[in-house]
């Protein structure tokens, strides 16, 4: 069916404007205005350092770069986990894609 087929929809009739700050509708909890606001303390919050702060080594993109350069140059890396030396891992046609370390068996590839 297409558009120009379609019957169009009866015009709803206008709205009467309300006069300001009448709502039409009925208090929910009573005819009442709502409690003071009470005090609340607020706790104190010390501000921390930066993030940049805490950081003390080499990040884990420098980690898994450095395991990646010594994998692919045919040399054993340290494992990202455990420490333990890292074989490179050979397939049949690319060379090497990745390791797998001789300590807890994680892979990298």
């Amino acid at each position: 069916m297409s558009a120009l087929m379609t019957p169009r929809r009866a015009k709803r009739g206008r709205r009467t404007p309300r006069p300001a700050g009448a709502s039409g509708q009925s208090a929910l909890f009573g005819a009442g205005s709502a409690p003071a606001a009470t005090a609340v303390a607020t706790p104190v919050v010390e501000p921390t350092p930066a993030a940049s702060a805490h950081r003390h080594g080499p990040t884990l993109d420098d980690l898994v770069a450095g395991a990646w350069e010594g994998l692919l140059a045919g040399a054993p890396a340290d494992c990202l986990v455990c420490g333990a030396p890292m074989a490179p891992r050979h397939s049949a046609g690319a060379g090497i894609v990745g390791g797998r370390c001789d300590g807890c068996s994680a892979s990298i590839s």
